[in-house]
Parts: structure tokens; C-alpha cells; sequence
């Protein structure tokens, strides 16, 4: 793993997931509130990744 692989988990990834559970424990009514989010988040990180895979592979 690289140093922005690292960077990454560490300041992007894991506040993410804690800032989830957070608000999925919040939901009293359950709503799924915090799963939509998350889903929206996956699916966004999903598009993202292959945008820039695509990306940097004409690079090279």
C-alpha cells in the first residue's frame, strides 16, 4: 500500500465510517437514513474510481 493509500484510510475512510454508524444510531424512527447516505457515498466512490482508473490507464 502507498503513502496516499494510507492517507486516505486515515483521514478520509475512517471518520466516514464513524460519521455512519453516527447517524445510523441518531435514527430513531428507522428511517435508514444513514444507510441511503452510505449507499450514495459507495456508489459516488465507485464511479469515481473508475473514472480515474480509465484515466490512468490512457496515461500509460
Amino acid at each position: 500500500m502507498s503513502a496516499t493509500s494510507f492517507i486516505f484510510f486515515g483521514l478520509m475512510l475512517i471518520p466516514f465510517i464513524i460519521f455512519i454508524i453516527w447517524l445510523v444510531k441518531q435514527d430513531k424512527q428507522k428511517n435508514y437514513l444513514g444507510l441511503a447516505v452510505l449507499l450514495a457515498a459507495i456508489v459516488v466512490a465507485i464511479i469515481v474510481a473508475i473514472y480515474v482508473d480509465a484515466k490512468y490507464m490512457k496515461l500509460q
